[in-house]
């Protein structure tokens, strides 16, 4: 595990020193860390020995790219990848009367959809597990909790939209809180969830935006229940669902949580962020990173990098893009083809020939032979 030095005698009078390097060694981190999954290829804590089993066979890991803001590169990860059969789950006992925060990457592979209430024959959303702290009991129509503090699911939102749902038991039986996230489309994105146990308050932050704080149980929701994977989904079995191709990477807890900063230091730079108390530091200079593909974009820049297309936003997020989605190219072979866009301002007749300032300004958009003139307007491809 530590670095050993190896001397090689090249002649009798010269020894050279060559330095073999071990594994890298991971970061220390305080006793508010209770354990840290990164998922990269195994199921090992980073913090101790707590790592996760699963019910049968070897797990899974699906293998991608993502771009790293402090490396400014493009990495390959993996991640622990969800199957319809498996289930994984550890035993650790961990104290955490007071606070904690969990945090992770979830990639959503799809929709999780609605079903039918089971007695009123409403449309329900549909459930699916991520994450829970707890154990459970199943009957013949639904699953019953037992020792739990906590479950985290993905839900159907809409018939485009998912959003994360968290279960909380002040006792470990009932579900005392149940919060929702603000939507999102399937693909990758980040979660947070913090339970602030001096102010009574949850708070489930997606992709670095900061949620709304709920009331919570004043005092602590710690039980004794196993950490567990793809399994707990409170209420009626014809409810759950799995997100099957979904899965999960970069997993932290910890005892500590506060209500400054983490969602984005946490999104943007890494679990390390927010796993040490004197990296919590309002001077951080943050710019946006949206991780959704979405079918379009109004963006002030555009930029190529390899194979992705990076478009900036009005509002400072940067969107990423697939270039062989994205990357289309447009001829406006006539001063007529302007009018097939969508614009805020069209002056599709015009062609460049006007002269004076005053003339030129009246001209938002028009054809020239060198292309499309855009000045002060908006268009939409």
């Amino acid at each position: 595990m530590g670095r050993d030095l190896v001397l090689i005698r090249i002649t009798p009078e010269l020894i050279l020193p060559i330095r073999i390097s071990g594994p890298p060694t991971p970061p220390t981190f305080p006793v508010t860390v209770l354990g840290v999954w990164r998922f990269d290829g195994d199921l090992t804590d980073d913090v101790s020995q707590n790592d996760y089993v699963t019910t049968g066979g070897s797990a899974t890991f699906k293998q991608f790219n993502k771009f790293e803001l402090l490396k400014n590169q493009i990495v390959t990860r993996k991640g622990l990848e969800f199957e319809a059969d498996k289930t994984y789950s550890l035993s650790a006992f961990y104290t955490f009367a007071t606070n904690i925060t969990v945090a992770f990457w979830w990639f959503s592979p799809g929709l999780v959809g609605f079903t039918r209430h089971f007695t009123t024959r409403e449309q329900e959303p549909k459930v699916a597990p991520i994450l829970a702290r707890g154990d459970s009991t199943t009957t013949s129509t639904q699953t019953n909790l037992n020792n739990t503090s906590f479950v985290i699911t993905e839900i159907g939102f809409s018939k485009t939209q998912n959003a994360i749902r968290i279960y909380i038991s002040k006792n470990g039986t009932d579900v005392s809180q149940i919060i929702t996230s603000e939507p999102y489309t399937p693909g990758l994105h980040h979660v947070l969830f913090t339970y602030i146990h001096s102010e009574g308050r949850l708070r489930v932050d997606i992709d670095g935006k900061t949620g709304v704080l709920h009331s919570g149980p004043s005092g602590s929701i710690q039980k004794s229940g196993d950490f567990r994977l793809n399994t707990i989904v409170p209420g009626f079995l014809a409810h759950k669902t799995t997100q099957t191709g979904g899965y999960i990477f970069d997993l932290l807890f910890t005892s500590f949580a506060a209500t400054d900063n983490e969602s984005m230091k946490a999104m943007r730079y890494g679990y390390e962020h927010i796993a040490f108390n004197h990296l919590f530091d309002t001077r951080f200079c943050y710019f946006g990173m949206s991780y959704a593909q979405p079918a379009t974009v109004s963006t002030t820049h555009i930029f190529v990098d390899g194979g992705n297309v990076f478009a900036a936003r009005s509002n400072g997020e940067i969107v990423k893009g697939d270039r062989a989605i994205w990357d289309k190219e447009f001829t406006f072979p006539n001063a007529r083809s302007v009018a097939l866009l969508t614009t805020s301002e069209v002056d599709a007749d015009a062609e460049c020939t006007a002269t004076s300032d005053e003339e030129i300004a009246k001209r938002l958009v028009q054809w020239t032979p060198g292309g499309l003139c855009v000045r002060g307007a908006s268009v939409r491809v």
